[in-house]
């Protein structure tokens, strides 16, 4: 395995915690890194969906960062694999450096052209969207994640693979 970056901060360790201990942690974490930083991605800042959810009550893009979503229920739960990563959301964002990350666009099944960030040696994921608000270019943070599994790890290939040019 590569040599972890500098830049890169250490996972959290949120083993043994309640649910409601391990969502306070997460939120400071996000609180610092997105809210009150304002980070950007290759110059264009980076904004979520700041529409709060009534439970848990969050805004949907810190949810959809540390939650995943259960197919046999189709609500999202949080997922400790994913949330341990959070501090990593934003270094990726404002480091992609091309010999640790892969970066590109992929045209989802709803014609939405999205941008793939993927820190494969470490197996985290995030996903972006250009968008236009108010006249101006921001990224949509949509998403980010834990590559955990082949499956998983397949489909993330796929799309690189299948990458739009």
């Amino acid at each position: 395995m590569t040599e972890k970056p500098r830049w890169l901060p250490p996972m959290l360790d949120l083993t043994g915690r309640s649910e409601k201990e391990c969502l306070s942690i997460l939120y400071k974490i996000f609180t610092k890194d997105f809210k009150n930083d304002h980070p950007s991605f290759r110059g264009l800042p980076v904004w979520w969906n700041r529409r709060i959810l009534l439970e848990p009550r969050y805004e949907e893009g810190f949810w959809h960062l540390v939650s995943r979503e259960e197919p046999s229920t189709v609500s999202r739960h949080l997922d400790l694999p994913r949330a341990e990563r959070l501090p990593w959301c934003k270094p990726v964002l404002t480091n992609s450096d091309p010999h640790l990350t892969k970066v590109w666009n992929y045209l989802e099944r709803g014609h939405r052209l999205r941008t793939y960030v993927w820190l494969e040696p470490w197996d985290y994921c995030v996903v972006l969207e250009r968008r236009s608000l108010s006249g101006k270019q921001i990224i949509w943070l949509i998403t980010a994640f834990h590559v955990d599994g082949a499956s998983r790890r397949r489909n993330v290939r796929r799309k690189f693979e299948e990458r739009e040019e």
